[in-house]
């Protein structure tokens, strides 16, 4: 069954940016305005859209964060993200409902959360493994290389699985000892702001993990950040192109790009018949969430 927007009553919405361990309002006076899309009701149209000022905000926490967390000992990094991925599972429901509200998604698909928590996990206990190596050259050279965090990264999500995805690109930069920010679709921000009460509850030093609602102009402005050495974003190819761009003409810093394939798949539906329905490639792919398809089919 469809979520309808009655359930947002029953819902504390998180309505904050979460900055510094702490949950707190924009310095930008535009918000966000989030829909159902099952009937395209509002659900609200008061969600922060983070500004230049917030941004920067966010960074020079994370800057300040960066090395007492680098340096923390590997095993207290481990049991962080072990404590984070413990808490996805508690608050499963809670996560599932937030994401429902806003992706339209059946609670048969309620999974992600999941895979989240299991990412963490594997994650974890990465932290004391990223040793470098020696090799012996010639006339007792050695060549040793390191691995270094990078500082502060960022993340950007879509709306079809915005926990999954968070965790496939918080997970790995926080246990090599980066800080990270997390900008979650505009159409789905609520179960991402809602993850600032599981960081507290994890023990997170304020400034490692931050997040921040907003919508385009949030994402040009990580990209084009000096303060951030890399970022990571899954969406549209003319997205990620603009990413890119910004990513080379700030600081040159690195970017991990996956992009959909939408332009493969016009999703056009004109009251199919379910024989139609049955044999279209891009029905298949629109209606991921009541087959056993890949999750991304395109958002009506």
């Amino acid at each position: 069954m469809a979520p309808t927007s009655e359930d947002s009553a029953s819902l504390n919405l998180p309505k904050q940016l979460f900055i510094n361990n702490q949950y707190r309002g924009s310095t930008h006076s535009a918000t966000l305005r989030v829909k159902n899309p099952a009937d395209e009701s509002l659900i609200a149209d008061d969600v922060p859209i983070a500004g230049p000022s917030d941004v920067d905000c966010a960074v020079e926490a994370a800057q300040k964060a960066f090395p007492g967390w680098k340096a923390m000992d590997s095993s207290k990094r481990r049991d962080i993200l072990i404590s984070f991925a413990q808490l996805l599972t508690k608050y499963n429901s809670e996560l599932c409902s937030l994401t429902r509200l806003t992706n339209g998604r059946p609670v048969s698909q309620d999974f992600e959360t999941q895979h989240a928590a299991d990412t963490f996990m594997y994650y974890a206990g990465w932290t004391d493994k990223l040793q470098g190596s020696t090799v012996p050259l010639t006339n007792g050279v050695l060549s040793i290389s390191q691995y270094e965090p990078f500082g502060v990264t960022a993340g950007i999500t879509p709306w079809n699985a915005p926990i999954a995805l968070m965790a496939f690109k918080a997970a790995p930069s926080l246990a090599a000892g980066n800080c990270f920010i997390l900008k979650p679709s505009e159409k789905t921000p609520f179960s991402s702001l809602f993850l600032g009460k599981l960081i507290l509850e994890a023990g997170f030093p304020a400034g490692v993990f931050q997040i921040l609602s907003g919508d385009g102009s949030t994402g040009e402005l990580l990209a084009n950040h000096l303060g951030i050495r890399k970022i990571s974003f899954t969406g549209s190819g003319a997205a990620g192109r603009k990413v890119q761009i910004a990513a080379a003409k700030s600081n040159l810093k690195q970017v991990t790009l996956e992009l959909g394939v939408f332009w493969l798949f016009p999703a056009k539906l004109a009251s199919p018949s379910a024989a139609s329905m049955s044999k279209s490639p891009s029905t298949k792919h629109f209606s991921s969430f009541t087959e056993k398809r890949w999750r991304s089919g395109r958002r009506a």
